[in-house]
């Protein structure tokens, strides 16, 4: 049970400017109120930002405390909680109008720009003391330092998030039409770009019942599969087992093909990254969270202290 516990994890972990334009939305926000100011997110800073159509508007706006309160309650050992309690607030947060005036939902993010997002909600949540950071050592002149987790700016911080950039391979067959990438194996043409929340959500519940049910996931369908499925926002469990069989039918060289296609599509947050104040050397730092997602929708300075040193 432990390997099949692995697998889930394993999937999970591979499968995250604002402009000061203010919009109003005509929708009522339950729990919130009937209109809210929102601002639009600059497309072309999000990880997959490529992969919308043009158009497309992605907007967001702080967190209200009910909203923090349930983040809060978030399990930090739990992938799927983790992913759940995101989503949440994604689901609260965030507004997308697609080409044509047609309103969306976080579902229809790509899967890979959920932390970015998530971490512009919380600067927008958290104006002032919102310094969330990590410890750095430079490797040039070893002073240690403080590096913000920080996707926009701020008049304390320079933006620190550097994203993966398109592998090279792939350029030349990047499609700006469909905004994916095509390519000719024989006679069938594979089309493939990050799937959406959307779509991921089934697949997580699918390799969960799997695991629930003693049963064992195919960790490489489950991988590859989903960025087959670039235009689909859910999939039936029937759906799901006929891919699966197509999936078991590929030639190797297909296999192998996709599967280093998909291994080279790295669109998410890659690191951190600032300049040494000592010796403006920049350095680099992996994204992770010293204390845990659960400290993501926590300012930098605890309330506790701020009050208690009055």
């Amino acid at each position: 049970m432990e390997e099949k516990k692995d697998a889930l994890e394993k999937f999970i972990s591979e499968s995250t400017k604002p402009q000061t334009q203010q919009i109003e939305m005509d929708e009522p926000i339950i729990g919130v109120g009937s209109t809210l100011n929102y601002i639009t997110v600059d497309l072309s800073a999000l990880p997959a930002g490529v992969f919308y159509k043009p158009g497309t508007v992605i907007m967001i706006r702080a967190a209200s405390v009910a909203e923090v309160q349930a983040y809060s309650a978030v399990d930090d050992n739990n992938f799927l909680d983790v992913t759940d309690k995101m989503n949440e607030m994604l689901g609260r947060c965030v507004r997308i109008k697609h080409p044509g005036g047609m309103t969306g939902t976080y579902k229809d993010l790509k899967d890979n720009d959920r932390l970015y997002l998530i971490f512009m909600i919380r600067e927008l949540t958290f104006q002032k003391n919102s310094n969330l950071a990590k410890d750095v050592t430079c490797h040039n002149c070893k002073t240690e330092f403080k590096i913000q987790f920080r996707s926009t700016p701020s008049p304390d911080s320079a933006k620190t998030f550097v994203n993966y950039e398109m592998d090279s391979a792939l350029e030349p067959f990047f499609n700006k039409q469909d905004r994916t990438f095509d390519f000719q194996m024989g006679d069938k043409t594979w089309k493939l770009a990050p799937p959406c929340i959307s779509l991921q959500e089934v697949f997580f519940k699918n390799i969960k019942d799997k695991v629930q049910t003693d049963k064992n996931p195919n960790v490489s369908f489950l991988k590859i599969i989903p960025f087959t499925l670039w235009d689909r926002r859910t999939i039936t469990d029937e759906g799901i087992k006929a891919k699966e069989e197509e999936f078991k039918n590929l030639d190797m060289d297909t296999f192998l093909f996709l599967d280093e296609v998909v291994s080279k599509m790295l669109f998410g947050i890659k690191e951190l990254k600032h300049v040494c104040p000592s010796c403006g050397e920049e350095v680099r730092t992996d994204m992770t969270f010293p204390k845990g997602a659960s400290s993501i929708f926590k300012p930098g300075i605890s309330v506790f202290e701020r009050v208690t040193k009055r």
